[in-house]
């Protein structure tokens, strides 16, 4: 085990802060751990009962080096390939394939995906060695499928994933930003290509039709089927496009057909002492959307009841707002071992949070301060519970006329040890107290749980929703295989001139949905990665005002699949 020194200030320094206080790449995190020492104190089980036989639980995995790689090079080397693949990043960003939430199906309003049809153009044109040698075929209209047919049949075929469309730009923020939301514009100066979608995730679509483009312009042949599926509305939701190819690939192979799927996710994060962790995320919270509707009764203003349905839906708005689900870690929850990696290799960690993640799975003390600490992070907090956001409400027509009837939405995010029913049965909890506290019915699904009064009846139904995703495989030759990859890309790549770099692989998990959600049947293996560093600008611009990404994070993400195309082909 890596000896942990203490220190007489267990505070990371401002440095550590001000570089580290930022999103992984793709994936919300934050090591806040100026205060842990403060506020917690050092654990009293210190290290010593720490078995030096145990080993590190975060070992270094050795570098996959791919048997064919006449380009591995050139993508992170080569200045005036760096100048063109920017060049046709940008052009993507240039063409605005923006969704809204509520959008129509392609076959009722095909000229609604105008956009698309000049992305599907663009990329034709971009990468012909692609759409001359892959079988292109497009699912409800605008998902596009690219298959690259292996010379082995009894392989698994290996999924890329990633999604064409953007979330759209708030006109009233256009004047917002450095350079306008679709120039695709890049700064030489500073390294960045900005732009909507430049980070969210046009960029892992090109890289992966811009890896492969160079594998076929340099005579690869891969014994594993490839395939690229892209939907084109996974901001809304993805049932019109990753929904239809997933059910289109089941169909073709076969439930548990794919050996494994790689999709937009988590990145790579630095600290300070020059420890480097990459983290595919191998699982994602669940997620509900519970609208609630106050059935009243009307009126005239001037004689307005007690409380009117926005003030009964006020009130348990409030209920919700003041009770949030408490948190509920557990070792097993993928965070652990980000946290565990961080704690083993990183000096930057306080030695007393450096203990208590070290000795969680022996103390339950250790375990109990570790969780309290979590649960104080606003970055980590909810990694480990189930989460409410009130995010849409609408009640009344005119100023004189009570409203008869107002509603509101409640969007969930689940813990990976929970359920929707779980999540739907605290809230009713809430609902029932609030409707015989101001003497109205409760129905849920068409049913009374108490019945409905002169005043009427609060409504409460479930929109959509989705359990929490099966945790992914951490170990065995299909994680070795991608982990191995990653680790090549950066340790004899990204980072081969600097030796200070130390390397390590963990798992994470999401809190958003990515389009993976679709494809669960289809294999156990699915990861959400992106092999970018990215820096404390980068995930903050994320869905807003100036998304950006460093031109050197593009080509890493390039060169990952590149390589990971055929570390998997040749993986038995």
């Amino acid at each position: 085990m890596v000896r942990l020194e203490d220190s007489k200030d267990d505070k990371p320094s401002q440095s550590f802060l001000s570089r580290h206080k930022k999103l992984l790449f793709g994936v919300g995190t934050l090591l806040a751990l100026e205060s842990y020492s403060v506020i917690y104190g050092a654990s009293h089980d210190g290290l010593s009962n720490l078995s030096p036989m145990e080993g590190p639980r975060c070992g270094k995995i050795e570098p996959l080096v791919p048997s064919f790689n006449k380009s591995v090079d050139l993508i992170l080397h080569d200045a005036r390939f760096k100048e063109e693949s920017i060049e046709r990043f940008s052009g993507a960003i240039q063409i605005p394939t923006e969704v809204e939430d509520i959008h129509p199906a392609p076959a009722d309003d095909p000229d609604y995906y105008e956009h698309f049809r000049e992305f599907h153009n663009y990329l034709a044109q971009t990468y012909p060695l692609v759409h001359k040698h892959l079988k292109l075929e497009k699912i409800n209209q605008f998902g596009l499928l690219y298959t690259w047919e292996g010379s082995n049949d009894d392989l698994k075929p290996l999924v890329l994933m990633a999604h064409q469309d953007v979330v759209p730009v708030n006109k009233k923020t256009w004047n917002d930003w450095e350079y306008p939301p679709f120039s695709g514009f890049y700064d030489r100066e500073t390294d960045y290509i900005w732009g909507r979608g430049a980070s969210d995730c046009k960029n892992l679509l090109t890289a992966e039709l811009e890896a492969i483009e160079l594998l076929l312009k340099d005579g690869y042949t891969p014994d594993r089927t490839t395939i690229v599926s892209l939907g084109f509305d996974e901001e809304s939701g993805g049932r019109q496009g990753a929904q239809h190819l997933a059910k289109f690939l089941e169909e073709r192979y076969g439930p548990d057909s794919i050996y494994a799927i790689v999709d937009e996710g988590g990145g790579v994060t630095t600290f300070d002492d020059g420890t480097v962790i990459a983290a595919p995320v191998n699982a994602e919270k669940g997620y509900v959307d519970i609208t609630y509707t106050i059935n009243g009764r009307g009126g005239h203003s001037s004689i307005p009841p007690a409380h009117t349905t926005i003030g009964v839906a006020a009130d348990l708005i409030s209920k919700f707002e003041n009770h949030p689900f408490k948190p509920a870690f557990e070792l097993d929850n993928p965070i652990y071992e980000f946290l565990t990696c961080s704690a083993e290799h990183s000096k930057d960690i306080p030695p007393s949070l450096k203990r208590d993640i070290l000795k969680a799975p022996k103390s339950q003390k250790s375990k109990e301060q570790l969780a309290k600490f979590l649960a104080s992070e606003k970055s980590y907090r909810d990694l480990i519970r189930t989460t409410r956001a009130v995010d849409i409400i609408n009640g009344g027509i005119k100023a004189n006329a009570l409203p008869e009837v107002t509603s509101f939405l409640v969007n969930h995010r689940i813990d990976i040890h929970s359920s929707v029913n779980e999540t739907l049965q605290a809230d009713l909890k809430y609902a029932r107290k609030i409707a015989k506290k101001y003497g109205y019915g409760l129905s849920y699904n068409n049913e009374y749980l108490l019945p409905e009064t002169e005043l009427g009846t609060i409504e409460v139904a479930i929109v959509q929703s989705l359990e929490p995703a099966p945790v992914s495989p951490s170990s065995g030759p299909i994680w070795d295989t991608l982990a191995g990859t990653i680790q090549n890309v950066f340790e004899n790549g990204v980072f081969a001139d600097r030796d200070n770099i130390r390397f390590y692989i963990s798992t994470y998990l999401m809190t958003g949905n990515t389009d993976t959600r679709y494809y669960w049947t289809l294999t156990k293996n699915v990861y959400r990665f992106i092999a970018s560093i990215g820096d404390e600008t980068v995930p903050k611009t994320i869905h807003s005002v100036n998304e950006h990404i460093k031109g050197e994070d593009h080509l890493s993400a390039i060169a990952f699949v590149y390589q990971y195309i055929v570390n998997a082909g040749n993986a038995r």
